[in-house]
C-alpha cells in the first residue's frame, strides 16, 4: 500500500514542457485509480508544514518505522524516535488536512485541463 500526499502547487509547476505535464498529471490520475494507491492532494492554505522537503515514512513488518528525507545536500535515513515524533507530527498536520481521495482526484484533473 501506498498512501502520496501532494502539495496542490507541484499539480502547477512547470516543469520542462506542457506536454511533459499533462503526461505527469495523467501518469498521476491513472495510478490514483489503483486499489492499493491512495493521492492525496495538501492545499496549503498558507500553513507551513511539510515545506522542509520530501519525506516518506515507512511502516516495517515489525511495526516500526524509518523516515528518508530529502535535503538540498543528501538525503537521509533514520529510525532515531527523536526524529521520528516531529516527522509523525508533520505527517499527521498534513493527512489532516488532504482531500479525500476522490476530491484529489477531481483536483488533479482539473491540472491536467490547464497543461492541454
Amino acid at each position: 500500500m501506498l498512501t502520496a500526499l501532494l502539495s496542490e502547487a507541484v499539480l502547477h509547476y512547470a516543469i520542462g514542457s506542457a506536454e511533459v505535464m499533462q503526461e505527469q498529471v495523467a501518469h498521476l490520475i491513472a495510478q490514483s485509480e489503483l486499489p492499493n494507491i491512495i493521492i492525496q492532494v495538501v492545499r496549503n492554505n498558507w500553513r507551513p508544514t511539510g515545506t522542509g522537503g520530501a519525506f516518506v515514512v515507512a511502516t516495517m513488518e515489525d511495526r516500526s518505522e524509518v523516515a528518508y528525507m530529502e535535503t538540498i545536500v543528501r538525503g537521509l535515513t533514520t529510525d532515531n524516535p527523536a526524529d521520528l515524533t516531529p516527522i509523525s507530527s508533520a505527517l499527521r498536520e498534513l493527512r489532516a488536512r488532504a482531500l479525500p481521495e476522490d476530491m484529489s482526484r477531481e483536483v488533479m484533473k482539473e491540472a491536467l485541463e490547464k497543461w492541454t
